[in-house]
């Protein structure tokens, strides 16, 4: 069983999941992990990292996101906060940044989904893809738009 596993606590597992713990607001890649550790003093095996985020990910601590085929899976610590497992996140196209929403106008479109055509959407799976405001205003290519740009539409909402 998964909670026996995290039970049985060896030093590495405890760094792993203190570190886990104290970037909870951060999407960590598993080389996140490792390189944090390393810069510690604290080395672990790439593989003892890999195990130990399935057993605490099959506990329902953290979360694994796979934002894409191009992109290593992510990990974020939950807890014992709910809340936290059913947010959606916001990528940029540009440069990768992740941030999450909590909307209740993408919930209701959730529901209705799923009261219309039967269908449920994996509120831990789902991205959306655009460009962030930082670099709307870095205006990385032509076809990057200037927040003002977004505000005179009165299309932009709070990220």
């Amino acid at each position: 069983m998964a909670s026996e596993r995290i039970n049985r606590r060896t030093k590495q597992k405890a760094v792993i999941l203190e570190f886990v713990k104290l970037n909870k607001d951060v999407h960590l890649r598993a080389e996140d992990i490792l390189e944090g550790l390393r810069q510690k003093g604290e080395p672990v095996g790439k593989a003892t990292v890999y195990r130990f985020l399935k057993v605490l990910e099959d506990e329902g601590m953290i979360r694994k996101y796979t934002i894409s085929d191009k992109t290593p899976a992510c990990y974020q610590y939950v807890g014992d906060h709910p809340e936290c497992r059913q947010h959606y996140h916001l990528m940029c196209s540009r440069c990768g940044a992740v941030a999450h929403v909590d909307s209740p106008s993408v919930r209701a479109f959730m529901d209705e989904t799923l009261k219309n055509q039967g269908f449920y959407i994996d509120a831990g799976k789902t991205v959306f893809y655009g460009v962030c405001r930082d670099c709307m205003n870095k205006k990385v290519s032509d076809t990057a738009y200037a927040v003002s740009d977004v505000k005179d539409s009165g299309q932009e909402e709070e990220l």
